[in-house]
């Protein structure tokens, strides 16, 4: 039998509004106690810990080692901490077991900005200080709003790719109608129009508040497996096919805006490894970065399910819809669900596996078999990382 390695055991909370009445390491604890009983395993089943956040963004240095306990990772011979997107947990706890199959590993990432930096200004600033010190960091830090800056930068990326595929406003608010739109159990919808979207405030052309993603609290708890013991332990294993991640320019002003390139080169790694040649065809389903309404577009096409001058035609056919060729963020994505920055990567890969085991209650596509989880490290990283699931 091949070492192949299977997600056993799922655990996501996260809400609209601040957690208020559990702590980072709270989150976590019933994070992992869902994802064990998922599993059918307790704490001395875990072979390994591994857990992601940003140091910069929790305020502290080796933030991690404040968590590790509260998933069970205390006294374990894996103790690896990743000061990456939460993805990256799956690339790490995927090599742990390829190298030890008796393993049963761990990922955890929590994100709680509502109990640290309730202003919400900690990533405002973490973008600032990210840049370039003699030329790019005074000048940006000179911006008299700092809820300014983010959006004044996400504007520059959004006006050339929007140049470059002919799209206008009205076609990236209509990700964001997709994205905050629920479907109830009578299959109604309900959710803002397009003319909302349009009237939301206007943070820098054409970035308005409702395409971009609000941040939010949220853990999430993913178990990794080899196959030969995911065969006893687990039903409905979800098999990992294929992974990959890659970073494009660190200085902001040398990347070429409007282009997805480390998304691009992730996801060739990814599809090589899987076997994916027409990824339009071969994904059923996929959850993507939509940090910002034109992220999800410009990741589309960077991940080979579009080509640039088909953009239009393809939102306006609704392909991208629940019920279109290929959909997109039918969990809501993060415009619809919040963004939980470091911790939303993980999520990504949390909704793909319960679509392939069919436990996506609300917003499941019908036979999914292989899905897509994709996560963008933001605009002071330029990281991406891309993971393809499928059945067993």
């Amino acid at each position: 039998m091949s070492n192949r390695v299977c997600i056993i055991g799922i655990g996501v909370i996260e809400s609209d509004q601040p957690i208020i009445d559990l702590s980072h390491k709270e989150l976590l604890f019933y994070a992992t106690r869902q994802a064990l009983d998922d599993a059918g395993l307790e704490r001395k089943d875990i072979g390994g810990a591994i857990t992601a956040s940003y140091d910069f963004l929790e305020g502290r240095s080796l933030s991690n080692q404040y968590t590790l306990d509260s998933i069970g990772g205390v006294m374990k011979p894996c103790d690896l901490r990743l000061g990456e997107d939460a993805i990256y947990s799956i690339f790490a706890g995927y090599m742990e077991v390829m190298a030890d199959p008796s393993q049963v590993v761990v990922l955890a990432s929590v994100q709680k900005s509502s109990e640290r930096d309730p202003e919400g200004l900690g990533y405002q600033k973490l973008i600032a200080d990210s840049m370039e010190p003699v030329f790019s960091r005074p000048v940006c830090k000179a911006v008299p709003n700092p809820f300014g800056l983010e959006s004044v930068l996400a504007a520059m990326d959004a006006r050339v790719f929007m140049e470059r595929a002919g799209l206008n406003e009205e076609d990236v608010a209509s990700i964001a109608v997709k994205n905050m739109t629920i479907l109830d159990p009578e299959g109604k919808r309900s959710g803002p129009d397009k003319k909302a979207v349009l009237k939301s405030d206007l943070l820098s052309w054409p970035i308005r508040k409702m395409t971009k993603a609000r941040e939010t609290d949220a853990a999430c708890i993913i178990i990794l497996a080899s196959e030969k013991k995911a065969r006893r332990l687990c039903n409905e294993p979800v098999l990992i096919r294929g992974i990959g991640w890659c970073s494009d320019q660190s200085h902001l002003a040398s990347r070429e805006q409007g282009l997805a390139r480390e998304t691009k080169w992730a996801a060739h790694q990814a599809y090589n490894m899987a076997g994916i040649r027409c990824p339009d065809k071969e994904i059923d389903v996929a959850e993507i970065s939509d940090w910002y309404a034109h992220r999800e577009l410009m990741h589309c096409e960077a991940l080979g399910f579009c080509v640039l001058n088909e953009i239009g035609a393809n939102i306006k056919d609704g392909v991208f819809e629940k019920d279109g060729d290929l959909p997109i963020n039918v969990s809501g994505g993060l415009l619809g669900r919040g963004n939980a920055i470091g911790t939303s990567g993980l999520i990504r890969v949390a909704q793909i596996a319960l679509q392939i085991r069919g436990e996506a209650n609300g917003y499941q596509v019908p036979g999914v078999k292989v899905g897509l989880a994709h996560s963008w490290g933001g605009i002071t990283s330029a990281t991406a990382g891309v993971a393809i699931l499928s059945k067993w």
